[in-house]
């Protein structure tokens, strides 16, 4: 057996090879890049766009965009679209806020703005115009990474705890958003939004109230406006009410709570009053009071001995009282509620009385020692009682209520006018006030007072007595003068009734007439206007008005009242003064006293004027020497004592007539013409003369001629001279019988001289020449006119008329001869010039001349309208005939 030695081969040991440290530096750079990039990868933002109408201070890489005033992002780009009318954006947001990107975030650009209202957006002025944004809320709402911008920034949301209430005003009056909400001077919350309401008549402002002064809202606040400044002027001054600064500039909101009432809940509505006194708060009264117009609901104050306890609250007039009110408007009643103090509501008892005043100025010092109430206008005044506590009542005027206190003696006066007499003066007696005027009101006769008489001073008060208005100041201006009556000084402070002091006589009436002065008291005159004495009627007035006097012995006793023109004639009512009346009699006859009286003559102008009063404004006088119950006013004295004296005379043209034209006879002026009418129908005029009693039996007789006298100038010279100032009518009597119709005679002289001349006809181949009024004359006087100038019938000549003074109509014989005679005539021939020369009125108008050829035997007379041939020349023997005529 072999032994088996083992084959051992001995180890070989290697040592492990070792990483260069070297390799370690890459190999954390390349870690760390990664890290850096995970970190890049997770820190870079989401990329959005948002589209602006106005890109005003955005800057790509500066602009910001802010989440709570935290920058989240930033914009990156910004560009035009949509043809250069929009803007749009591309930005970068944070990734930590990426959560906020989803839709229904809302964006918008926040720029600073200034205005009266404060200073908004103040961090944009600093760091230039930035976005922000409003997320969306709704958990469950998508990611979005495109946006539009909002023009204007949403309204503020209502964050947890918040308190958001709803008031409703008739208008937003200067509260702009933002303006602040207060709670006695506490600044609680602010106005977030504003809109019209549904039917788009009042506005809708939304109030957030912050969380911890939500429980101060309760369902019965009452919220008012404190915006700008509030003004009020009245009679009892000038309120001016200015809050903070803030709220006058901004606008606010103020409210006041309940303390026992309930929380408001999320949304509740609330009325916004228009200030704190229309949002004031009290127990509640309901009123049925008396229609009045100067009642204002809300500022009507309501009174306690002098103490403002509350105010009217509301007036309500219902379909039937309106109706009630229009047909009886004095009588008139409404519904309404007072707001009363809580504090005060025990004057508020069944016994209690609710007056309405309405204080009256007045000069008294009652009065002025109430000046207070009188600024206030009307307003209510409780007079407490007693009973159980009533919250109903019907209010009483003043005025009616002191008319129905026990004891007082109430009386009513009338009369035409007021007199300057009101509600609220005093009624006196000896100067003493003994009662006083409570209600003045308007009636169809005038007006009427009621007044009452205090119970101490009933007696004083009688049938007889009268009642005085206390004038203030009667001013009285008119022709007479400056008629000042006064009071005493005391009695024109005072104003008011006075009772005249007689011994009372008879039981107190209940109506008395109120009398304007103690002169129309004693005279029994009742009212300022007159009642008229008498009337009288004339057929035409002059020189006397309303106003003028009635004199008697020229001593004035009354005055005209009142003239009523009727259609032919004119009524003239008179006053006489009551202590003159005892002059008027049965037998009274009245005439006009002219104011001025004038005469004008060629001797000159005699003027007689009276009294200035009378030579203003006329009189009327009178005597008792007339007829029984004449009621006649005459124009004059002279026709008031003759009577009925008129003549009527015709006339066929009225070119030298007029009115007043006077009637002579004798030189003596006897009458007028008074009145002038057309009588077409017949064409001429009729004049109405009268004629003075003492001459009408003269004249007024059948053959009288009456004749119109003027002023003429002719070839021949002046004419009827004393008619140069003005016309007349010239008489000549006759003596037939009573006569009152009578025919004018021609206004000319000539006409006059010779119309009822002796006729006579002259025959001629032409009348070239010889016009109308074309003198006739004999031996080289004027003893006629031409009258007229005609055709024959066959029209071969023509035929003169001639007029011959009666005294001269003896000098035409049967055998006379008639020549045209001009002026001037001349005559040339071989023996030398013969010239001669007639008259002024042949040279004008042309002439006709006669004479009787010398025989031995005298022929007869002509006959009337004897016709004559009219020779163009003086016959050659007519300076020869001497013929001799035989009467």
């Amino acid at each position: 057996m072999s032994e088996n030695i083992p084959n051992t081969v001995p180890a070989k040991v290697r040592q492990l090879r070792k990483i260069s440290p070297f390799w370690l530096l890459p190999i954390v750079a390349f870690v760390i890049g990664c890290l850096l990039f995970f970190q890049i990868l997770q820190e870079q933002g989401q990329k959005i766009t948002i589209r602006f109408s106005k890109g005003d201070g955005i800057t790509a890489g500066k602009t910001a965009i802010r989440y709570q005033g935290l920058q989240i992002g930033q914009v990156k780009k910004v560009y035009f679209i949509n043809e250069l009318k929009e803007i749009e954006v591309e930005a970068e947001v944070n990734p930590e806020a990426k959560s906020v990107l989803k839709e229904g975030t809302k964006f918008w650009l926040v720029k600073p703005s200034a205005s009266l209202a404060g200073v908004s957006g103040l961090d944009a002025l600093v760091s230039g115009n930035y976005i922000t944004l409003l997320p969306n809320d709704d958990e469950d709402a998508s990611s979005q990474d495109e946006f539009v911008a909002e023009d204007e920034p949403p309204a503020v949301t209502v964050a947890d705890g918040d308190l958001l209430v709803k008031l409703v005003a008739s208008d937003l009056g200067s509260m702009t958003v933002g303006a602040s909400v207060y709670y006695r001077k506490v600044p609680v919350g602010s106005i977030a939004d504003y809109r019209f309401t549904q039917d788009q008549k009042n506005v809708e402002i939304d109030v957030v109230i912050d969380k911890k002064y939500a429980n101060l809202v309760k369902k019965e606040s009452r919220f008012w406006n404190i915006s700008g400044i509030q003004f009020n002027a009245n009679l009892t001054g000038v309120n001016l009410n200015v809050d903070s600064l803030a709220s006058m500039v901004q606008g606010a909101v103020a409210f006041d709570s309940p303390d026992m009432a309930t929380n408001a809940e999320q949304g509740e509505r609330f009325q916004l009053f228009d200030n704190l006194k229309l949002a004031q708060r009290g127990t509640e009264v309901n009123i049925t009071l008396p229609m009045m117009s100067n009642l204002k609901v809300n500022e009507t104050p309501v009174y306690y001995q002098n103490l403002q306890v509350g105010v009217l609250s509301h007036l309500e007039l219902n379909e039937i009282e309106q109706d009630y009110f229009k047909s009886k408007p004095t009588q008139a009643t409404i519904q309404g509620k007072l707001l009363i103090d809580p504090a005060h509501t025990d004057l508020l008892r069944s016994g209690s009385q609710i007056l309405l005043k309405e204080p009256k100025f007045a000069l008294n010092k009652e009065q002025l020692s109430k000046v207070g109430e009188l600024l206030r206008g009307a307003y209510f005044e409780i007079e407490k009682g007693e009973g159980e506590p009533q919250l109903t009542f019907n209010v009483q005027k003043e005025t009616d209520y002191l008319l129905t206190r026990p004891n007082v003696l109430a009386i009513t006066l009338s009369s035409p006018q007021s007199y300057g007499v009101s509600e609220g003066q005093g009624i006196y007696y000896n100067d003493i006030q003994i009662g006083e005027i409570v209600k003045r009101q308007l009636s169809l006769n005038g007006v009427e007072f009621q007044g009452i008489i205090y119970p101490p001073y009933r007696t004083l008060v009688a049938g007889n007595s009268k009642f005085v208005a206390i004038s203030h100041l009667d001013v009285a201006v008119g022709l007479d003068g400056l008629r000042v009556q006064s009071a005493s000084p005391s009695e024109w402070l005072a104003g008011g009734v006075r009772i005249l002091s007689d011994k009372a006589q008879g039981e107190a009436k209940k109506q008395y007439p109120l009398f304007k002065d103690i002169e129309s008291a004693e005279a029994g005159i009742v009212g300022s206007e007159k009642k008229a004495t008498l009337s009288l009627s004339a057929t035409e007035l002059s020189s006397i008005d309303k106003g003028s006097q009635v004199l008697y012995r020229n001593f004035p006793i009354g005055e005209v009242l009142n003239i009523r023109p009727q259609k032919t004639k004119f009524e003239v009512d008179l006053f006489i003064e009551p202590k003159y009346r005892h002059l008027l009699t049965e037998t009274s006859r009245f005439w006009v006293e002219p104011a001025v009286e004038v005469n004008v003559s060629t001797n000159g102008v005699n003027l007689k004027m009276g009294s200035l009063m009378r030579t203003l404004k006329g009189a009327i006088s009178f005597d008792n020497q007339g007829t029984k119950d004449s009621k006649t006013l005459y124009s004059s004295y002279t026709k008031a004592i003759s009577g009925n004296t008129y003549i009527t005379l015709i006339a066929q043209d009225a070119s030298k007539l007029s009115k007043g034209m006077p009637i002579k006879y004798m030189g003596l002026t006897i009458g007028n013409v008074e009145t002038l009418q057309l009588d077409n129908a017949r064409k001429q005029v009729k004049a109405t003369a009268y004629i003075e009693g003492q001459y009408y039996a003269i004249v007024a007789k059948a053959g009288s001629k009456f004749n119109a006298v003027s002023p003429e100038i002719d070839t021949t010279g002046f004419k009827n001279l004393d008619a140069a100032i003005q016309n007349y009518i010239s008489v000549e009597a006759g003596n037939g019988k009573r006569k009152t119709q009578f025919k004018l005679g021609a206004t000319d002289t000539a006409d006059t001289q010779y119309g009822n001349g002796f006729p006579i006809i002259v025959e001629t181949s032409d009348a070239n020449g010889i016009t109308l009024q074309a003198p006739v004359m004999y031996r080289g006087m004027q003893v006629g006119m031409v009258q007229q100038l005609s055709l024959s019938e066959l029209g071969d000549r023509v035929l003169i008329h001639l007029r011959i003074a009666n005294q001269y109509k003896h000098l035409v014989r049967k055998n006379s001869e008639f020549w045209a005679s001009s002026g001037y005539t001349m005559d040339i021939s071989l023996n030398g010039v013969s010239l001669n020369s007639g008259t002024m009125s042949q040279l004008f108008n042309g002439g006709i001349s006669f004479s009787t050829p010398s025989s031995k035997v005298v022929q007869p007379q002509a006959e009337a309208n004897r016709r004559f041939l009219l020779q163009r020349k003086l016959p050659e023997e007519a300076l020869e005939w001497d013929q001799g005529l035989a009467e």
